[in-house]
């Protein structure tokens, strides 16, 4: 499939995907460029009904496309005219918090501890005034009752995407509430926290790239400027308050059909920011994920540098690993046939066991597989996915022990709504409780009733997921930008 073959396949299944090449265009290939490769008008919607299909490359690019690489294909590091550089950090002052009305919800509260259930909606009157609010973005949850979401306030679906609001819930996700962020900074990767109120991420502020910190949960932020040659974080891995590994690129801003970053480097920081150390992996690769779960110990998943440009979705995959903070790096072993993907993800519970998510490319189809490490990332055993969820398309895995995991994602059982609309796959969870040796499916109730602004796909894929804990789980749903709430899963009982 060529660049103009997947542009026009991604705009015709789902909207939200122009929004994002609209910003990759106006940043990287031009206006022109890219309204002649989207000149062909989209298939029309069928009747009444309207059926979402989506199936299949194109829904999965569009799942990173809305939470992650909308983000880089419209934020360009370069310093707004009429903007100072930083060159010290600045603080933000102290703001308070503004509670959310509470969505509506689908089941009563209660069950069993591991029970999934739709707990309701990220809503989306937030504190700015006379706005649609943001929808949501990056999920992170470092303990079983303390979430955030990196919002992207685009209020429409047409423009590039802006991270730059934050969701906190204390309950579990149960009620959330809003915090403004510091004017002039976007996000530019998820937020990782070395303990509850202490987080990090990657940023841009005025379009200078940054390393953000907040020590008190997002009431006051920190805004370190990031050496000039070190490029812009769109990953980070925080293993401990004061201590994170990055990866960083020169640009994030990916040319239409790109799906990897290129010329990626690794970065430590230490002392809370006050330190960055960049260095080169392995000598002829991109790394495009990154777990750390100890300070000395990382892990990275990428391509090789010639599958990193455009028309390779599927690139043979790489991985790397440190046992010294990122400044040596050694080559691992991955399974024959298992490419990494678009969107590729790594996560390390310790030391020795880590689970990665990836790719297996047939001549129909492209499908999602899982792939298990007892050594640190050495090497690596893939793990079958069960035949009771086809065609899987996971979204991202999180494993709160070394044997027990959750792959959030969708698979191709449609769904049947009561107005007649039905989508072409529907939201799952993949549990495994023995490594990935053997899962069960979850699946979720059809909603009675879809909120006003929210389009019936948003139950077609469960995007996010985050398990601090054994059977405490906090997922999202996918929405379109500009959509007007977001669906919030739980697996564990909420006030």
């Amino acid at each position: 499939m060529n660049a103009t073959d997947a542009a026009r396949r991604l705009h015709e299944s789902n909207p939200v995907a122009e929004d994002a090449f609209t910003g990759a265009a106006g940043d990287g290939i031009g206006r022109a460029t890219f309204k002649r490769i989207m000149a062909s008008p989209p298939r029309p919607e069928p009747g009444p009904s309207r059926v979402r299909s989506g199936r299949r490359w194109s829904r999965r690019r569009l799942l990173a496309i809305g939470a992650a690489t909308a983000v880089a294909a419209g934020l360009l590091a370069v310093l707004l005219p009429g903007t100072p550089r930083l060159t010290h950090p600045v603080h933000s002052a102290w703001q308070p918090a503004h509670a959310l009305p509470r969505g509506g919800t689908t089941a009563p509260p209660g069950g069993p501890t591991g029970t999934w259930r739709l707990a309701g909606y990220l809503v989306s009157k937030g504190w700015q005034e006379n706005t649609t609010g943001p929808e949501a973005g990056y999920l992170t949850c470092p303990t079983t009752t303390t979430c955030y979401v990196q919002g992207n306030s685009a209020s429409s679906a047409s423009g590039p995407a802006d991270m730059n609001s934050f969701y906190v819930s204390t309950d579990g996700a149960a009620s959330w509430s809003v915090l403004p962020v510091p004017s002039g900074l976007t996000f530019s990767s998820a937020l990782s926290c070395g303990s509850a109120p202490s987080c990090a991420a990657g940023g841009l502020f005025h379009g200078q790239p940054v390393f953000v910190t907040t020590a008190n949960g997002g009431h006051s932020w920190t805004i370190d400027p990031l050496p000039a040659r070190d490029g812009q974080i769109f990953q980070l891995s925080c293993p401990a308050a004061t201590t994170c590994g990055a990866l960083a690129t020169p640009s994030a801003t990916l040319p239409l059909g790109q799906q990897y970053y290129g010329r990626v480097r690794f970065l430590a920081i230490t002392d809370n920011g006050r330190h960055f150390a960049a260095s080169a992996v392995v000598r002829g690769d991109s790394m495009q994920y990154l777990s750390c779960p100890t300070a000395s110990r990382c892990v990275a998943i990428g391509v090789h540098n010639r599958d990193a440009g455009v028309n390779q979705p599927l690139g043979p995959g790489v991985v790397a690993t440190s046992t010294d903070g990122g400044t040596t790096w050694s080559s691992g072993v991955l399974p024959r046939g298992l490419g990494v993907g678009p969107f590729p993800q790594v996560t390390c519970v310790d030391a020795g066991h880590c689970f990665m998510l990836g790719y297996t490319h047939s001549q129909q189809n492209a499908y999602s597989d899982i792939a298990v490490s007892a050594n640190g990332g050495r090497t690596w055993t893939q793990r079958s996915l069960p035949p009771s969820a086809p065609d899987p398309q996971l979204s991202q895995i999180a494993c709160p022990t070394d044997t027990t995991c959750y792959a959030a994602g969708e698979d191709a059982i449609p769904q049947h709504f009561a107005n007649g609309s039905s989508n072409g796959g529907s939201a799952m969870v993949l549990i495994t409780h023995d490594a990935g040796r053997s899962w069960s499916r979850v699946t979720f109730a059809r909603p009675a009733r879809v909120p006003h602004g929210l389009q019936i796909d948003a139950f077609m894929t469960l995007g996010n997921i985050q398990c601090p804990q054994l059977n405490v789980c906090v997922g999202l749903g996918v929405t379109d930008q500009g959509s007007k709430t977001t669906p919030v899963y739980t697996s564990r009982r909420t006030p």
